[in-house]
């Protein structure tokens, strides 16, 4: 056709970006995840005892690296720029 370039004619799927195809294969992980570690676990913090799914122990526990990992993040790009 006239006037098509080679980029006017990728496909649909060609055309979604590499941080969707990225978000969704992670999500496709995390429901895996979610769905193979539903059995319940005893989990002790401490003095405290808990029962719990283990996705939920597992997830809170990434969540909580995380947050550690982004408050640590302003005091190295700190020391970057001295």
């Amino acid at each position: 056709m006239a006037g098509e370039g080679p980029y006017e004619r990728r496909s649909v799927l060609a055309r979604i970006p590499g941080r969707v195809w990225a978000g969704l294969v992670i999500l496709i992980g995390v429901i895996v995840f979610v769905v193979q570690n539903r059995q319940s676990t005893q989990i002790h913090i401490l003095l405290v005892s808990v029962v719990a799914p283990l996705w939920v122990t597992l997830t809170g526990a990434a969540v909580a690296g995380l947050i550690v990992g982004l408050l640590l993040v302003p005091s190295i790009r700190k020391r970057r720029h001295k």
